[in-house]
């Protein structure tokens, strides 16, 4: 679903702007779904390249208003557009939420701003009122997602999946991140006119080695040492072994926090969060969550590798919750 002036589904909103064709000028992109966002910022940054639009990436927990009044009124010297991406915009100060909400009203030729954040609009009035105003696509995952977007994105890499080897896929994956990982190993196994044999099922490590984020994340929210540093030694090979992303591992911890914080939106994580991370008090969750966040921040901004986000989250996790790393020298 898409709300505001324009009436396109997000299918079609979603190819004017990787195409870099003319589209709403203030998009909001909010949900839970991290694959969803990330979906959405690429479209946004295929477009800007498309339109060879200059493209600004901006953090909203570290945006003041004279910084936002900059982005929003200087001149490209080398473009004649220009694409403003504001990543986690539900943490942005007052002045600055204000500015965005009269800009949208009005906005500026040349301009395009795509907003981010995990929170849903109905959450803050701030996400409420821009929702009104800019095109809202919501980032969300639906039951039959998964077995969908395996076969999407299998269209797009040019494979010929076999019967069954969608949902196989869906049903294996832990996370639509996740899924797209391994729809780009089965690539692999492809041969030139991109047809795969069933039992590349069987190349999938994904159940394998999410369980193994799952053992090792419920281990490192008990801050149970020598469990978390088994299972990291057999994790980390893994990750070597078969390119899994440490963005497993995030999620790993972020549900069982997010089950411990939000059990009726997290109910399929319940159960795990239970017998996996125990009984988790809201603010031990809370600082996990923050652990998490802070990694994540990290390596999408290039100052730690994949290999190193185990010991970061580690790290974070004994020393917001409480006690020692395992990972001490």
């Amino acid at each position: 679903m898409v709300t505001s002036r324009t009436r396109a589904t997000p299918e079609t909103l979603a190819r004017a702007v990787r195409s870099g064709e003319l589209s709403p000028p203030f998009i909001l992109a909010a949900g839970p779904s991290d694959y969803r966002r990330d979906e959405w910022v690429s479209a946004f940054r295929e477009g800007a390249a498309a339109a060879q639009a200059e493209f600004q990436r901006l953090e909203g927990d570290e945006l003041d208003p004279e910084g936002l009044a900059g982005a929003l009124e200087s001149l490209s010297l080398f473009a004649s557009s220009r694409r403003l991406w504001i990543r986690e915009g539900g943490k942005i100060d007052k002045a600055c939420e204000e500015r965005l909400l009269t800009w949208a009203d009005a906005p500026a030729p040349g301009l395009q701003i795509l907003l981010t954040t995990a929170r849903e609009p109905s959450e803050l009035k701030f996400l409420a009122s821009l929702a009104a105003k800019a095109a809202f696509v919501p980032c969300e995952e639906r039951p039959g997602d998964a077995g969908r977007e395996a076969e999407r994105l299998a269209r797009e890499a040019g494979l010929r999946l076999p019967p069954g080897l969608a949902e196989a896929i869906g049903a294996r994956a832990p996370s639509l991140l996740a899924l797209r990982q391994e729809v780009e190993k089965l690539r692999l196994h492809a041969d030139a006119e991109g047809r795969l044999p069933a039992s590349s099922v069987e190349v999938m490590a994904g159940g394998r080695a999410a369980a193994s984020v799952d053992r090792w994340a419920a281990a490192a929210i008990r801050r149970d040492g020598a469990a978390a540093r088994a299972e990291a030694a057999a994790l980390a090979a893994a990750l070597a072994a078969e390119g899994s992303s440490a963005g497993n591992a995030l999620w790993a911890v972020a549900s069982i926090a997010l089950a411990a914080l939000e059990p009726p939106a997290y109910g399929r994580y319940r159960d795990r969060s239970a017998a996996q991370g125990g009984s988790l008090r809201p603010a031990a969750a809370r600082a996990a969550l923050d652990a998490v966040y802070r990694a994540d921040r990290a390596m999408k901004r290039g100052e730690i590798r994949d290999e190193e986000v185990l010991d970061v989250l580690e790290r974070g996790l004994f020393e917001g919750m409480g006690g020692t790393s395992v990972r001490k020298a």
